[in-house]
């Protein structure tokens, strides 16, 4: 093939949107597109999804890819995958989907996450390196055991949503070992179904697909999925991994070192690269993509879902047939305030939050407003916020010795002009972006390596990774804001205290 043609196709199916990217043997992005779902809440607290809706937008994601030039999906070598974690996927005996996907930010699990801190808590911690939570698919399974046993028996396949669509491209069912981790039922330690925890599931031991390498060809693009999805039979489909470990790879962050990653999708979180298989309370550990390299991860729920929240009331209150405020334009309010947003304050807690607190019943507040606070302040507030839960998370890190001095920042939000200043300041620290560094680069970066395009993940690196820009904290920044931080931990600690007292019976 031509080094100017395309070479490779990502699939990055996140929480809201499936996007899909073309990349070239010299790592250039040379097209892409993106399509979203809906997430339902038939109950406070819940999420879920319909498998079916993520089909329909990759197939218009592929047919927007192909418009154009359908030699750029024609002429590719091989596909990679990856998709957020804990999104479990079950499968009856005739493949079909047997009910939504609950989502890893579903908090239905509480009484779940309870039972299986106190019957199986050191349990979880010595063999997953982890320990329970509402966001992990082992508490969501007994749940639906518990709720809908019914649906638990029919169960002959279980996967994560990045492998239910590589089962659909392949017809070969298989898990990669970070989505085996985000189950809560893989060995870390041997990456390996752990007995002792899937038997806590319910599921039989059949139920559990063969675990592959992320940079494995976890099959070939089988005749219905070429119809299906108007893609070439037989291209080479690499397993991939959890969006997140593949952000990794797309922004270079290989081996341990003084820089970390602050990941601002949806959902945002502090990450940083270690060689020790430890189990670290409050951090969630998954295998990275390298061998013998595991990543932490302090993760915030509500990140970019918090702006997003606050453009559709801002839109609500300039009427129903206004449109909402562009990004830029919220950029723009957010500059008019000053730092600190004039004493308001806002705990991004939208949909309970993990680091710090792993709290599911933990809500948001905006503390500080006066008659003086407006549009400026308030969105201002909501950007500082949610660089604040990220500085809670590096807080844990420093707690356990896992400090970085640097952070490469990825994700939709780095679009902004505004918010990674304050992400940068918040921090204290340097960082700096890279040039298409997301998940869907790292997809492609995946399937590149595994199609042997590149001969290891570290000749990728070489190649795609290309630095975008650099920030630096505003010294102005350096007085206010470990102040306001200190008001920011004490409203979050109270918040927390009320609603886990508010659950205790009376």
């Amino acid at each position: 093939m031509n080094p100017s043609l395309p070479a490779v196709l990502g699939i990055d199916l996140g929480t809201s949107s499936v996007k899909c990217v073309i990349m070239d043997r010299r790592g250039q992005v040379c097209a892409s597109a993106e399509r979203s779902y809906p997430t339902h809440s038939p109950q406070p607290g819940w999420a879920e999804q319909q498998p079916s809706d993520w089909i329909e937008a990759l197939r218009a994601a592929i047919a927007e890819l192909r418009s154009p030039d359908p030699s750029m999906i024609g002429g590719i070598a091989a596909i990679g995958l990856c998709s957020a974690a804990h999104i479990p996927v079950l499968l009856d005996q005739a493949d079909e989907v047997i009910r939504p996907a609950i989502l890893w930010s579903d908090q239905r699990s509480t009484a779940e996450v309870a039972a299986l801190a106190s019957t199986h808590g050191r349990q979880l911690e010595a063999i997953s390196l982890n320990e329970a939570g509402c966001t992990w698919t082992l508490p969501q399974l007994l749940w639906v055991w518990r709720h809908e046993p019914a649906v638990l028996a029919r169960v002959r396949l279980l996967l994560s949503s990045k492998d239910y669509l590589v089962y659909r491209l392949t017809g070969m069912p298989s898990m990669d070992h970070g989505s085996a981790a985000a189950t809560l039922m893989l060995d870390a330690h041997t990456k390996t179904w752990s007995p002792d925890l899937t038997a806590i599931s319910r599921l039989p031991d059949s139920a559990f697909a063969k675990l592959a390498h992320p940079l494995a060809i976890a099959g070939k693009v089988c005749a219905a999925a070429a119809r299906s999805f108007a893609l070439p039979k037989g291209v080479p489909v690499v397993s991939g991994t959890l969006d997140s470990a593949a952000e990794m790879l797309s922004c270079g962050l290989l081996a341990p070192g003084a820089a970390g990653m602050v990941r601002l999708g949806s959902a945002g979180g502090i990450m940083v690269v270690t060689e020790k298989p430890s189990f670290n309370r409050g951090i969630i550990t998954y295998p990275h993509v390298v061998e013998g390299v595991f990543y932490k991860q302090a993760g915030t729920n509500a990140c970019a879902t918090s702006l997003k929240w606050i453009r559709g009331l801002c839109r609500a209150m300039r009427g129903a047939d206004a449109p909402a405020p562009s990004y830029a334009e919220m950029d723009r309010l957010a500059a008019q305030s000053n730092p600190g947003a004039d004493g308001l304050m806002f705990h991004p807690y939208l949909h309970g939050e993990r680091a710090p607190y792993w709290n599911p019943e933990l809500r948001g507040s905006f503390t500080g407003f006066d008659a003086r606070h407006g549009w400026p302040q308030f969105i201002r507030a909501v950007m500082e916020g949610v660089a604040f839960s990220l500085l809670d998370g590096l807080s844990m890190f420093r707690r356990d010795g896992l400090d970085m001095t640097s952070a490469v920042m990825s994700g939709g939000v780095v679009k902004s002009e505004l918010w990674p200043q304050i992400i940068t300041d918040v921090l204290g620290m340097s960082t700096r972006t890279i040039r298409h560094g997301d998940s869907a680069l790292g997809a492609c970066m995946l399937a590149a390596v595994g199609a042997g395009i590149f001969r290891s993940v570290e000749d990728a690196v070489s190649v795609c990774v290309q630095e975008e820009r650099g920030l630096r904290p505003n010294p102005d920044a350096g007085a206010l804001y470990p102040r306001l931080f200190a008001r920011y931990q004490a409203v979050g600690q109270f918040l927390d205290t009320m609603t886990r007292q508010h659950k205790q019976p009376h």
